[in-house]
């Protein structure tokens, strides 16, 4: 079997996540999205390039949120946030990292710093330029619980 390099592993393990994320989990499955979370991370910093990095921090954020861990998904939300306002980066992923704020407070259950993240989100996607990027963000930004 060949070995597969970090950009394979990082991609097939983030895709997972999004596996685990769109069915009902059981314990174990919450560990296993968690774990594919941070292995995706750790492959993308030794293959990515910032964007994947603010990505994979991000979607440590969203397992985290997910699996009701809000200080850790609080924590790399908003390492994620942070990197994107300090790097050139697409709009989407600025409004994205947002999201990611506005969830990981959602699932901390403060409904006021969940409010104004949304409405900072909501007002970095009206300026989305790509209707597909911004019909995405929304979604996700849409599909949060509210606390």
């Amino acid at each position: 079997m060949a070995q597969m390099d970090d950009r394979e592993l990082a991609t097939q393990l983030f895709n997972r996540c999004w596996d685990l994320l769109a069915t009902t989990r059981d314990a174990d499955d919450d560990v296993e999205l968690l774990t594919a979370a941070f292995s995706s991370r750790f492959h993308w910093l030794n293959a990515g390039t910032v964007e994947q990095w603010i990505v994979s921090d991000w979607m440590v954020a969203r397992a985290a949120a997910a699996i009701g861990e809000g200080e850790l998904a609080l924590r790399f939300a908003t390492r994620a946030h942070s990197a994107a306002q300090e790097n050139e980066v697409p709009d989407w992923l600025i409004a994205s990292s947002t999201e990611g704020v506005a969830r990981a407070y959602a699932a901390l259950g403060d409904v006021q710093e969940f409010n104004n993240w949304t409405a900072l989100a909501t007002r970095l996607i009206d300026v989305i330029a790509d209707p597909d990027d911004k019909a995405l963000i929304a979604s996700q930004l849409a599909d949060i619980d509210i606390p």
